[in-house]
């Protein structure tokens, strides 16, 4: 099925998050991370059993992945990632991930879980939404070939 995939793009902290938990709220069939600043800190949302579970932190110790002045646990990327495939087996009509970025094109952070996601997406009806910031939108389409896919973009 084309157009699958919806982009909701704006720069940093221009409210795709916020809008997203807007969204979810008036849907009944939605998985996936939402990625929302609680605390000062970023934390990872599973949508559909509405769990919050630490990410980003101060320390510095040997499970973390940094980019730039950002310290996230490799372990909420672990847990988000299985949550992340869970979730389309579901078939839900929405999958949501926040945010695919710069670690997703070192292919780190949601980086499996998507590539995996993009292989199986024609075997499901779910339509899947990709938080991507403005000024990386043209490497991550490229990246993951999403003109195949085909793709709807809505600016934030």
């Amino acid at each position: 099925m084309k157009n699958q995939i919806r982009i909701v793009t704006g720069p940093i902290q221009s409210g795709k998050t916020t809008r997203l938990f807007k969204f979810v709220n008036t849907q009944t069939s939605v998985d996936g991370i939402l990625s929302p600043i609680v605390n000062d800190k970023r934390v990872l949302y599973h949508i559909g059993s509405r769990t919050i579970k630490e990410f980003e932190v101060n320390s510095i110790n040997k499970n973390i992945i940094e980019v730039g002045k950002y310290k996230f646990l490799q372990a909420s990327f672990d847990w988000g990632n299985k949550i992340l495939i869970a979730g389309l087996r579901k078939n839900p009509e929405w999958l949501i991930i926040d945010e695919v970025g710069k670690l997703e094109l070192q292919e780190k952070g949601f980086h499996n879980s998507l590539k995996l996601i993009l292989t199986e997406l024609e075997i499901f009806d779910t339509k899947l939404v990709l938080v991507i910031r403005d000024y990386l939108m043209k490497e991550t389409i490229i990246k993951y070939n999403l003109d195949q896919f085909g793709y709807e973009i809505m600016e934030i």
